[in-house]
Protein backbone atom coordinates (compact mmCIF):
# COMPACT_ATOMS: atom_id res chain seq x y z
CA UNK A 1 0.00 0.00 0.00
CA UNK A 2 1.17 3.51 -0.66
CA UNK A 3 2.67 5.32 2.25
CA UNK A 4 1.02 8.96 2.62
CA UNK A 5 3.40 11.72 0.71
CA UNK A 6 3.43 13.34 3.91
CA UNK A 7 5.18 10.15 5.93
CA UNK A 8 7.85 10.21 2.96
CA UNK A 9 8.65 13.70 3.12
CA UNK A 10 9.31 13.83 6.92
CA UNK A 11 11.12 10.51 6.44
CA UNK A 12 13.53 12.38 4.23
CA UNK A 13 13.81 15.73 5.76
CA UNK A 14 14.81 13.86 8.72
CA UNK A 15 17.50 11.49 6.56
CA UNK A 16 18.60 15.46 5.72
CA UNK A 17 18.50 17.63 2.69
CA UNK A 18 16.19 16.14 0.24
CA UNK A 19 17.97 18.66 -2.61
CA UNK A 20 21.71 16.93 -2.06
CA UNK A 21 23.72 19.73 -4.58
CA UNK A 22 27.19 20.19 -4.70
CA UNK A 23 28.55 23.68 -4.12
CA UNK A 24 28.98 25.58 -6.70
CA UNK A 25 31.06 28.66 -5.92
CA UNK A 26 30.40 31.55 -3.42
CA UNK A 27 28.20 33.71 -6.05
CA UNK A 28 25.20 30.75 -6.49
CA UNK A 29 23.27 31.91 -3.24
CA UNK A 30 20.65 29.18 -3.27
CA UNK A 31 20.38 25.48 -3.24
CA UNK A 32 18.47 25.38 -6.51
CA UNK A 33 21.03 27.65 -7.80
CA UNK A 34 23.62 25.63 -6.95
CA UNK A 35 21.59 22.57 -8.00
CA UNK A 36 21.15 24.15 -11.43
CA UNK A 37 24.35 25.16 -11.66
CA UNK A 38 26.35 21.81 -10.68
CA UNK A 39 24.11 19.88 -13.93
CA UNK A 40 25.10 22.28 -15.74
CA UNK A 41 28.68 22.02 -15.35
CA UNK A 42 28.42 18.25 -16.04
CA UNK A 43 26.24 18.30 -19.31
CA UNK A 44 26.82 19.70 -23.06
CA UNK A 45 22.77 20.09 -22.90
CA UNK A 46 20.65 20.88 -19.79
CA UNK A 47 16.77 21.03 -20.63
CA UNK A 48 14.80 23.04 -18.24
CA UNK A 49 11.02 22.33 -18.15
CA UNK A 50 9.02 25.34 -17.37
CA UNK A 51 5.28 25.89 -16.77
CA UNK A 52 4.03 28.42 -18.86
CA UNK A 53 2.61 31.42 -17.21
CA UNK A 54 4.15 31.23 -13.96
CA UNK A 55 6.26 34.76 -12.46
CA UNK A 56 8.12 32.66 -10.24
CA UNK A 57 10.19 30.55 -13.09
CA UNK A 58 11.72 33.74 -15.00
CA UNK A 59 12.41 35.23 -12.03
CA UNK A 60 14.54 31.76 -10.96
CA UNK A 61 16.16 31.79 -14.46
CA UNK A 62 17.22 35.33 -14.59
CA UNK A 63 19.19 34.97 -11.34
CA UNK A 64 21.16 32.18 -13.32
CA UNK A 65 22.21 34.18 -16.52
CA UNK A 66 25.15 35.67 -14.82
CA UNK A 67 26.66 32.53 -14.18
CA UNK A 68 26.27 30.67 -17.30
CA UNK A 69 29.33 32.07 -19.16
CA UNK A 70 31.77 31.05 -16.45
CA UNK A 71 30.19 27.68 -16.68
CA UNK A 72 31.08 27.50 -19.91
CA UNK A 73 27.58 28.01 -21.45
CA UNK A 74 28.13 29.36 -25.38
CA UNK A 75 24.31 29.03 -25.93
CA UNK A 76 20.51 29.42 -24.35
CA UNK A 77 17.51 28.39 -26.43
CA UNK A 78 14.14 29.69 -25.86
CA UNK A 79 10.64 28.28 -26.96
CA UNK A 80 10.86 31.65 -29.46
CA UNK A 81 9.83 30.67 -32.80
CA UNK A 82 13.04 31.16 -35.32
CA UNK A 83 11.26 33.60 -37.75
CA UNK A 84 11.68 36.22 -34.03
CA UNK A 85 15.69 36.17 -34.31
CA UNK A 86 16.52 39.05 -36.41
CA UNK A 87 14.10 40.31 -33.78
CA UNK A 88 15.67 39.11 -30.68
CA UNK A 89 18.95 40.09 -31.86
CA UNK A 90 18.27 43.64 -32.53
CA UNK A 91 16.74 43.81 -29.05
CA UNK A 92 19.68 42.51 -27.51
CA UNK A 93 22.43 44.41 -29.40
CA UNK A 94 20.30 47.76 -29.47
CA UNK A 95 18.39 46.78 -26.39
CA UNK A 96 15.45 48.27 -28.26
CA UNK A 97 12.29 47.05 -29.72
CA UNK A 98 11.43 44.32 -26.83
CA UNK A 99 8.02 44.70 -28.29
CA UNK A 100 8.62 43.41 -31.70
CA UNK A 101 9.53 40.36 -30.53
CA UNK A 102 6.22 37.94 -31.43
CA UNK A 103 6.06 35.64 -28.47
CA UNK A 104 3.61 32.37 -28.45
CA UNK A 105 0.63 33.68 -26.09
CA UNK A 106 1.36 30.27 -23.87
CA UNK A 107 4.31 32.45 -23.06
CA UNK A 108 3.52 36.02 -23.50
CA UNK A 109 3.50 37.14 -19.96
CA UNK A 110 5.30 40.76 -18.74
CA UNK A 111 7.26 37.48 -16.86
CA UNK A 112 8.98 36.02 -20.07
CA UNK A 113 9.48 39.25 -21.43
CA UNK A 114 11.30 40.68 -17.94
CA UNK A 115 13.78 37.54 -18.55
CA UNK A 116 14.31 39.12 -21.92
CA UNK A 117 15.52 42.34 -20.90
CA UNK A 118 17.37 40.15 -18.40
CA UNK A 119 19.37 38.91 -20.97
CA UNK A 120 19.79 42.41 -22.82
CA UNK A 121 21.15 43.85 -19.26
CA UNK A 122 23.79 41.87 -19.20
CA UNK A 123 27.48 42.69 -20.27
CA UNK A 124 27.54 41.01 -24.04
CA UNK A 125 31.03 39.12 -22.34
CA UNK A 126 28.58 37.66 -20.30
CA UNK A 127 25.44 36.78 -22.37
CA UNK A 128 25.53 33.49 -24.43
CA UNK A 129 24.16 33.51 -27.95
CA UNK A 130 20.67 33.46 -27.83
CA UNK A 131 19.05 31.60 -30.06
CA UNK A 132 14.97 31.53 -31.32
CA UNK A 133 14.20 27.70 -31.80
CA UNK A 134 10.68 26.77 -32.20
CA UNK A 135 9.04 26.12 -35.03
CA UNK A 136 6.94 29.73 -36.40
CA UNK A 137 3.34 28.88 -36.44
CA UNK A 138 2.40 29.02 -39.72
CA UNK A 139 4.52 25.82 -40.67
CA UNK A 140 2.47 23.68 -38.12
CA UNK A 141 0.93 22.17 -40.28
CA UNK A 142 4.24 21.50 -42.03
CA UNK A 143 6.13 17.73 -42.08
CA UNK A 144 8.25 18.67 -39.13
CA UNK A 145 6.88 18.81 -35.81
CA UNK A 146 7.95 21.28 -33.26
CA UNK A 147 9.82 18.54 -31.51
CA UNK A 148 11.22 17.84 -34.82
CA UNK A 149 12.38 20.91 -35.26
CA UNK A 150 13.60 21.77 -32.00
CA UNK A 151 15.84 18.86 -32.13
CA UNK A 152 17.21 19.48 -35.69
CA UNK A 153 18.18 22.84 -34.59
CA UNK A 154 20.38 22.05 -31.34
CA UNK A 155 22.07 19.81 -33.79
CA UNK A 156 22.61 22.48 -36.24
CA UNK A 157 24.62 24.31 -33.45
CA UNK A 158 26.38 21.52 -32.49
CA UNK A 159 27.86 21.21 -36.04
CA UNK A 160 28.60 24.62 -36.07
CA UNK A 161 30.15 24.68 -33.03
CA UNK A 162 31.11 21.82 -31.59
CA UNK A 163 32.27 22.46 -28.39
CA UNK A 164 28.71 24.10 -27.66
CA UNK A 165 27.00 23.72 -23.89
CA UNK A 166 23.41 24.86 -24.55
CA UNK A 167 21.10 25.71 -21.85
CA UNK A 168 17.46 24.97 -22.94
CA UNK A 169 13.90 26.39 -22.17
CA UNK A 170 11.10 24.68 -23.23
CA UNK A 171 7.09 23.75 -21.73
CA UNK A 172 8.47 20.62 -19.27
CA UNK A 173 6.64 17.82 -21.74
CA UNK A 174 9.40 18.90 -24.23
CA UNK A 175 11.92 18.45 -22.01
CA UNK A 176 11.34 14.89 -20.86
CA UNK A 177 13.77 12.31 -21.81
CA UNK A 178 11.06 10.06 -24.02
CA UNK A 179 8.10 9.82 -24.95
CA UNK A 180 6.68 6.34 -23.61
CA UNK A 181 3.06 6.85 -25.72
CA UNK A 182 0.06 4.69 -24.80
CA UNK A 183 0.08 1.56 -26.98
CA UNK A 184 -3.28 2.49 -28.17
CA UNK A 185 -2.39 5.73 -30.30
CA UNK A 186 -1.26 5.20 -33.99
CA UNK A 187 0.84 8.56 -33.65
CA UNK A 188 3.89 8.57 -31.32
CA UNK A 189 6.38 10.94 -31.83
CA UNK A 190 9.83 10.99 -30.53
CA UNK A 191 10.94 13.14 -27.80
CA UNK A 192 13.56 15.92 -28.37
CA UNK A 193 16.37 13.91 -26.06
CA UNK A 194 15.15 11.02 -27.78
CA UNK A 195 15.84 12.40 -31.14
CA UNK A 196 18.88 14.34 -29.91
CA UNK A 197 20.79 11.09 -28.40
CA UNK A 198 19.85 8.83 -31.58
CA UNK A 199 21.97 11.59 -33.80
CA UNK A 200 24.97 12.39 -31.49
CA UNK A 201 25.34 9.35 -28.33
CA UNK A 202 28.17 11.05 -27.19
CA UNK A 203 26.10 14.18 -25.84
CA UNK A 204 25.95 14.48 -21.85
CA UNK A 205 22.26 15.67 -21.47
CA UNK A 206 19.59 16.58 -18.54
CA UNK A 207 16.77 17.23 -17.72
CA UNK A 208 14.85 19.29 -15.33
CA UNK A 209 11.20 19.66 -14.63
CA UNK A 210 10.27 22.63 -12.76
CA UNK A 211 6.46 22.41 -10.84
CA UNK A 212 4.79 25.66 -9.17
CA UNK A 213 2.71 24.07 -5.81
CA UNK A 214 -0.42 25.72 -6.66
CA UNK A 215 -0.52 24.94 -10.44
CA UNK A 216 -0.37 21.57 -10.28
CA UNK A 217 -3.09 20.11 -7.85
CA UNK A 218 -2.07 16.66 -9.03
CA UNK A 219 1.20 16.31 -9.11
CA UNK A 220 2.47 14.45 -6.36
CA UNK A 221 5.64 16.69 -5.83
CA UNK A 222 3.60 19.67 -6.23
CA UNK A 223 1.57 18.34 -2.98
CA UNK A 224 4.80 17.19 -1.11
CA UNK A 225 6.87 19.99 -1.39
CA UNK A 226 4.65 23.25 -2.66
CA UNK A 227 3.78 24.03 0.77
CA UNK A 228 7.83 24.30 1.41
CA UNK A 229 9.45 27.86 1.26
CA UNK A 230 11.75 28.83 -1.58
CA UNK A 231 12.62 26.30 -4.26
CA UNK A 232 13.42 22.45 -3.71
CA UNK A 233 15.58 20.98 -5.82
CA UNK A 234 15.51 17.00 -5.93
CA UNK A 235 17.43 14.29 -7.98
CA UNK A 236 14.62 12.02 -9.21
CA UNK A 237 15.32 8.27 -8.92
CA UNK A 238 13.71 5.18 -7.29
CA UNK A 239 12.65 6.99 -4.00
CA UNK A 240 9.90 8.49 -6.39
CA UNK A 241 8.97 5.49 -8.97
CA UNK A 242 5.26 5.40 -7.42
CA UNK A 243 5.04 9.05 -7.25
CA UNK A 244 3.15 11.05 -10.59
CA UNK A 245 4.21 14.16 -11.89
CA UNK A 246 1.71 16.23 -12.80
CA UNK A 247 2.36 17.81 -15.95
CA UNK A 248 1.75 14.25 -17.98
CA UNK A 249 -2.05 14.01 -17.13
CA UNK A 250 -2.83 15.78 -20.51
CA UNK A 251 -0.75 13.57 -22.94
CA UNK A 252 -1.56 9.93 -23.33
CA UNK A 253 1.67 8.09 -21.45
CA UNK A 254 2.31 4.83 -20.55
CA UNK A 255 2.62 4.57 -16.14
CA UNK A 256 6.11 5.67 -15.79
CA UNK A 257 8.67 6.19 -13.30
CA UNK A 258 9.50 9.88 -13.11
CA UNK A 259 13.35 9.40 -12.46
CA UNK A 260 12.84 7.77 -17.08
CA UNK A 261 11.15 11.04 -17.39
CA UNK A 262 13.67 13.41 -16.13
CA UNK A 263 16.72 13.66 -13.98
CA UNK A 264 15.49 16.22 -11.90
CA UNK A 265 12.77 18.75 -10.54
CA UNK A 266 12.47 21.94 -8.98
CA UNK A 267 9.56 22.44 -6.61
CA UNK A 268 8.28 26.31 -6.26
Amino acid sequence: MRKPLFLILCLMLLNGDPSPVAAHGPSAETPAQRYVLEKLSRHDVLFMGTTHQQPAIPAFMTTLLPHLRSLGVTHLALEIAADQQPHLDRFLTTGRGLEAIQLHPAIDFPGYRQLLQALADLPPDLRPDVRALDLPPDAYDGPLSRDAYIAAGLLEIFQTRPDAKILVELGSLHVLRKLPWAQRLARRPEAIRTRLQTARPDLRLCSIVQIVGHAEPHCDFARAYGPLPGITALDLDARFADWHLGLTRCIALEPTPPHALAEGVLVY
